[in-house]
């Protein structure tokens, strides 16, 4: 039985999805399968081990800015707490589907793209990809033109080292997104608003800073399971001025802001 005689079949299909996450250092193969399935992939065999990985609709809408998928994880799932930080590489993601009555194991490439994001839930980790065709109607890469800097804090453009800013900190209280961290009183307060946070592997950001409290944007996986007090590492963050860039960073040499544009736009201002 070939793979289209299943597939066009209500009785016989017996379906299951095969992942590929690639990021070029690492690649790490997931099945839908209730156990690790042997599959050859351009002539080289591959096991795919079983994962309880869920996947939206696989689908080509007439936008492909609109055409992504999620990939839905447990929270638990260690290879996507892996994604949660931003990354310098580039992970692409490729599903095939294939039926376990094909006795070719033949398979399909029903969807081909890149990671853009991840983020945690209450009870999972959902990875957002984009399809593979998007980038062929993006605009090609410019600089933003606005005051603040446009180059995210310890990322590509700002290229500070976050180990050269590290704090190693504790956690003694946690009142929902509110974390205690008594060494955060040790600067002004704000010092850490933007910063981040570093708890096994997993990173968080802070939305507010006052006193020993930071404030987290979003829940960070595993942190209100811990038992009290727990050892973190916090980084200062950064409000994009030219002064904090300046001053707290020392990297003026890389901001990517336009402090001196002008307040209005010259085009709209007629002459008289």
């Amino acid at each position: 039985m070939s793979y289209d005689t299943p597939e066009g079949s209500v009785s016989d299909a017996q379906p299951y999805f095969l992942y590929l996450f690639d990021n070029g250092i690492k690649p790490v193969r997931l099945t839908s399968d209730a156990t690790r399935l042997q599959r050859t992939i351009g002539g080289t065999p591959y096991w795919f081990e079983k994962s309880p990985v869920r996947h939206g609709n696989l689908e080509q809408t007439g936008s492909i800015e609109k055409s992504s998928v999620e990939f839905t994880f447990p929270l638990s799932d260690k290879f996507a707490r892996s994604l949660l930080p931003a990354a310098s590489e580039i992970t692409t993601v490729t599903v095939w589907r294939g039926h376990h009555t094909d006795l070719t194991d033949t398979l399909r490439v029903v969807w081909k793209g890149r990671v853009v994001g991840a983020m945690s839930a209450a009870q999972s980790i959902e990875v957002v990809s984009e399809s593979i065709f998007t980038s062929l109607r993006r605009p090609g890469c410019r600089a933003r033109y606005q005051r603040t800097c446009r180059h995210a804090l310890y990322h590509q453009g700002c290229n500070l080292d976050k180990a050269d800013f590290a704090v190693a900190a504790t956690v003694t209280a946690i009142d929902g997104l509110a974390l205690t961290i008594p060494v955060a009183d040790d600067q002004p307060d704000g010092e850490y608003k933007a910063g981040m946070i570093e708890y096994a592997g997993a990173f968080g950001f802070f939305s507010a800073h006052v006193g020993q409290v930071c404030t987290l944007l979003n829940p960070l996986p595993g942190l209100n399971d811990a038992t009290l007090p727990v050892s973190v590492t916090i980084y200062p963050g950064c409000d994009l001025s030219v002064p904090r860039c300046n001053d707290r960073f020392d990297n003026i040499e890389n901001n990517g802001s336009f402090p001196f544009m002008p307040d209005e736009n010259p085009f709209s201002i007629s002459i008289v």
